[in-house]
């Protein structure tokens, strides 16, 4: 008996030791196979929990005037939200959000089930972002956007444009400027504990992804004065439309541009007809401001001389089985100073008679018209103008008091700063400059165009010449001409229909423009819609500014642009050149000082 008891032991024992064993083998197993099979997937799950990878969105460039001074810039503004599977203490996290202006309810929490994420509040300034990180409150979380502000409010809206959800530029120079504005998105690391604590924290060197500064041509105080201006007289008139352009003829730089109806960046966009920028995009009828193209060219192909005079056929000329009328009449012979003081027809008509059709249509195309500027913005229009080899007998008559041509309020200003600027085409521009975020001047544009400029053989040398220099488009015409015609725009406004344009202390040059508008019910020219415009320099011999009104169907007792244009221009004109500090050059007919 006591041997097989024995013997029972040690089997037992053997059973005991066998199980230890194959646990063992099993476990060395399962460790073998983790180790050696599982040992990729596994690292790269640890990676994974341990080192994560966060998207840095850079901060987009600000968009500044002439002065510097802040047009558009992006401000970080984070959201707030909560982990309810996290938080212990409710209570202590309502009031701390509270005292920071942030609400919530625990039962709104509830309703929304098991979730991790549950934002409460958005748009929250960094300060009191930092007061609540400050009270290392469980559950609480920040996420990080940039939002878009324009500090200007409407003012500029049309040249600046907007951005999307996305953050990238849909109108405007955000559109036109967006990949040197967006800057680089780039990948960070962060490295955690077990915890989710993070022990080490990559980052990005911010000037080197945050995108580049566009510093634009145009006076923010020039813009104010020329927007308020024009603002008043297109309520006034309860205009259709309304365009002001200044413009420096000597460099082609933009100062100001203005187009009504408007929009604020800032503001959700209802109607997107509000986001067409008129001055570029709109084509219309320039009616007798256009004057200044048969002029220059009969005068500059010598055709005609600044002496000559011509028969106005008592306010009556039929031409091609149409009757012309003037409306001043001027009986007899007329001489180019008085045709253009009281903007004749006729008298144009003659002298547009004196050219024939393949010279006057190319002085149209020397002046710019049909065919675009290049100015930095979206949505530019090249006008209308028929091949003068279509071209019927009333085209060049018509043509040269500005019916039956279609140009923007760009070309028109452009190609008087050209007389201005004594017979030199300048590209009309809005950008002075691009600049890097550590202060670096960006050349040539050279974020968006340097690898494509390396691509057709351009050195590094012949790079730095940046693409916002000026540049001169060609020469129209000669200075003599260019000087002549001046003289004939400075009549216009000392004895003519641009009377109400002066201004007390400087000489002033300019045409008016009262055209009428096809009506699109009836097919042919309105007795009731016209468009009143002005264009001008000052002083009238050596512009320092041209500016251009456009009134688009103005109503009330009177739609001529002496009455509705002309005085816009003298009012902006006035404010301008006493804040550039123009020099007066007309003293003798300055009011006297008591």
């Amino acid at each position: 008996m006591v041997k097989k008891r024995s013997k029972k032991r040690i089997d037992r024992k053997t059973v005991l030791v066998l199980i230890i064993l194959t646990v063992f083998f099993i476990l060395f197993a399962k460790l073998v196979y983790v180790q050696i099979f599982l040992h990729g997937k596994i690292s790269r799950a640890v990676r994974k929990m341990v080192n994560r990878e966060n998207i840095e969105v850079s901060r987009r460039g600000d968009i500044l005037d002439s002065k510097e001074k802040v047009l558009a810039s992006s401000v970080k503004k984070y959201s707030v939200f909560l982990d309810p599977k996290i938080i212990k203490d409710f209570d202590r996290v309502k009031n701390v959000l509270a005292e920071n202006g942030i609400k919530i309810k625990e039962k709104s929490l509830v309703e929304l089930g098991e979730t991790s994420y549950v934002p409460v509040a958005f748009n929250i300034d960094a300060d009191v972002v930092d007061r609540i990180k400050n009270e290392k409150l469980k559950g609480v979380g920040f996420e990080s956007k940039y939002i878009r502000q324009y500090p200007e409010g409407r003012l500029l809206a049309h040249i600046l444009g907007i951005i999307g959800y996305d953050g990238n530029g849909l109108e405007g120079i955000e559109k036109t400027y967006n990949e040197s504005l967006s800057g680089n998105t780039v990948m960070t690391k962060t490295i955690r504990d077990g915890r989710g604590r993070i022990i080490q924290s990559g980052f990005a060197d911010a000037p080197k992804i945050c995108g580049q500064d566009v510093i634009l041509s145009i006076d923010r105080t020039v813009q104010f004065i020329a927007e308020q201006e024009l603002r008043e007289a297109f309520d006034k008139h309860k205009a259709k439309k309304a365009i002001c352009i200044v413009q420096d003829p000597k460099t082609g730089n933009i100062l100001a541009m203005v187009s009504l109806p408007d929009f604020d960046s800032s503001e959700k966009i209802r109607d997107i007809r509000v986001l067409r920028n008129s001055a570029i995009s709109d084509i219309y009828e320039p009616g007798s401001t256009f004057k200044i193209v048969a002029i220059a060219a009969a005068l500059e192909l010598g055709k005609i001389k600044f002496t000559d005079s011509f028969y106005l056929e008592n306010g009556k000329y039929k031409i091609a089985g149409h009757t012309i009328k003037d409306d001043h009449k001027i009986s007899g012979s007329a001489s180019l100073c008085k045709i253009m003081e009281q903007s004749s027809n006729i008298g144009m008509i003659k002298i547009a008679q004196k050219l024939d059709r393949e010279n006057f249509y190319e002085y149209i195309k020397k002046f710019g018209f049909y065919s675009l500027t290049g100015i930095d913005l979206p949505g530019e229009a090249k006008g209308l103008l028929m091949d003068v080899k279509k071209w019927n007998a009333l085209s060049l008559p018509t043509i040269s008091f500005g019916q039956g041509i279609g140009v923007t309020a760009l070309q028109l200003i452009n190609a008087f700063s050209a007389i201005a600027n004594d017979g030199v085409l300048m590209k009309p521009s809005l950008i002075q400059d691009i600049r890097r975020a550590d202060s670096e001047t960006a050349s040539a544009k050279d974020a968006a165009t340097s690898q494509e400029r390396r691509n057709v053989g351009e050195t590094d040398d012949e790079m730095t010449a940046s693409v916002f220099d000026l540049k001169e488009i060609r020469r129209v015409v000669s200075v003599e001409t260019a000087q002549m015609v001046k003289k004939l725009l400075k009549n216009v406004v000392d004895f003519g229909t641009g009377r109400s344009a002066k201004v007390p202390g400087y000489t002033t040059g300019g045409k008016t423009g009262t055209a009428q508008k096809v009506d699109p019910t009836i097919k042919t020219y309105s007795a009731k819609y016209y468009t009143a415009s002005f264009c001008g320099m000052l002083p009238a011999m050596n512009p320092k500014v041209v500016i251009l009104v456009v009134i688009d169907e103005p109503k009330g007792s009177s739609y001529y642009a002496t009455s509705v244009a002309s005085p816009v221009f003298a009012k902006i004109a006035k404010r301008i050149a006493e804040y550039l500090g123009i020099e007066k050059d007309d003293v003798d007919k300055l009011p006297l000082q008591k």
